[in-house]
């Protein structure tokens, strides 16, 4: 729920609260208050804060991130918190990896344990937290870099400093960069064909349906965006690549 003053939400919510309890209540069912949290997402300087409680105890407050459903949200929206998480997730499964495999000789076998744990770490939920700083792309990179060269140094591959192109062409695999690229593309064609089941979702897509011909050819209207914050909205940014995209070309 937005926030926007005390009298007017903070205290509606705290009655939806108190509905919520009483109906679970009514049905026998018992709320788990240590797991339950209070989050406020904000870009002010000082945010409302409201003490709101359950049976009356108070629900404690997670002030600068928390984490749900595998993903570390901040206070502001800022990817950069979640990339910094699943990173550090990944470089200790692929350590993990690089420990059990140092005396494997098949770069099939590596790259198949590689893709199996380390890689989904990387790339779950993109959709949603996809990067559009280059510092964020550079940082999940790092990962794959350092399983590129594990796999040049285990099969004795000679490559520039560096430079794990061969590495990389020789397992088939593809910057993270655009494979999360295309997950994006690919989530947008689901949704536009009926295989992602999201009428809220698919009513925000904005298609362009120009009166007259013109050499513009992009299939969705995008707004301008003054700040990187906004440019970045999945949906938005979904529609800004799909605009340049080669499957969306008429």
């Amino acid at each position: 729920m937005r926030v926007s003053s005390t009298d007017d939400y903070c205290l509606k919510l705290q009655d939806d609260l108190n509905s919520f309890s009483e109906s679970s209540n009514s049905m026998g069912l018992s709320l788990n208050l240590t797991k339950c949290k209070v989050f406020t997402y904000h870009r002010t300087k000082h945010p409302i804060v409201f003490h709101y409680s359950i049976t009356a105890v108070n629900i404690s407050r997670e002030l600068n991130s928390t984490t749900d459903l595998g993903f570390k949200f901040s206070y502001n929206l800022d990817p950069m918190l979640h990339i910094d998480y699943v990173c550090c997730k990944a470089f200790k499964a692929l350590g993990f990896i690089m420990r059990l495999a140092k005396d494997f000789k098949q770069g099939l076998s590596l790259k198949m344990l590689f893709c199996s744990i380390v890689r989904p770490i990387l790339e779950y939920g993109s959709v949603v937290w996809d990067l559009y700083t280059a510092l964020g792309s550079l940082q999940l990179e790092r990962v794959q870099r350092k399983f590129l060269r594990f796999v040049s140094y285990s099969l004795d591959i000679v490559c520039p400093n560096h430079n794990h192109v061969p590495v990389s062409y020789m397992l088939g695999l593809s910057s993270l960069a655009e494979r999360i690229r295309n997950a994006g593309i690919n989530f947008l064609i689901g949704l536009l064909n009926g295989n992602i089941d999201s009428p809220s979702l698919l009513s925000l897509i904005c298609f362009r349906v120009p009166q007259r011909a013109t050499r513009n050819n992009a299939p969705f209207v995008v707004s301008h965006c003054l700040t990187n914050y906004a440019k970045n909205e999945p949906l938005r940014r979904l529609m800004s690549n799909a605009n340049v995209d080669p499957i969306f070309s008429f």
